[in-house]
């Protein structure tokens, strides 16, 4: 019978956003058309992907929902879809300024700015805390607008449960 060997409580304590996140990612331009924002998501086979400006500064994330709520908008289709089932907040409350390069929907026009970030050196436990507050299964690490990493919920359950 295998036995499973966790982390002490004090070890999760101790693990920072830079121990755990993952940082090799997949990323958009502002400016890419959304039809390739859709081909990322589903070739890399990911549920959300950060957008950057031209200088690589993280401008937005843009999910699943996002595309497919936009999807829904151009098509005029009815929108009693469940939310909850996406699980990711909306805020189109602040411009990005981007330079469009076709005349298309692009990243930059459904993504969402209002994000869910925390440095390289904050504690898996306050990432973790971030997550439930906000209602979503990743959180970008940023150090001066640069993106740095991402940790998933996938990543602290790995943390909890890899030996110490």
């Amino acid at each position: 019978m295998a036995t499973i060997t966790t982390r002490r409580p004090n070890d999760f304590a101790t693990l920072r956003a830079t121990d755990v996140m993952q940082r090799e990612l997949v990323t958009v331009h502002a400016s890419d058309p959304l039809r390739e924002v859709e081909r990322v998501l589903v070739e890399a086979q990911i549920s959300a992907v950060p957008v950057l400006d031209d200088d690589e500064r993280v401008l937005g994330i843009v999910s699943m929902r996002d595309v497919v709520s936009r999807y829904a908008a151009d098509h005029d289709l009815p929108s009693d879809a469940d939310e909850e089932s996406f699980a990711d907040d909306i805020d189109d409350s602040e411009p990005v300024a981007y330079q469009r390069l076709a005349d298309e929907p692009c990243a930059g026009d459904v993504m969402t700015t209002d994000l869910v970030s925390v440095g390289p050196n904050a504690l898996l436990s306050d990432v973790a805390r971030r997550m439930v507050d906000n209602g979503t299964h990743r959180v970008l690490v940023i150090e001066r607008h640069r993106l740095l990493g991402l940790v998933s919920t996938m990543d602290v359950l790995r943390a909890i449960g890899s030996p110490a």
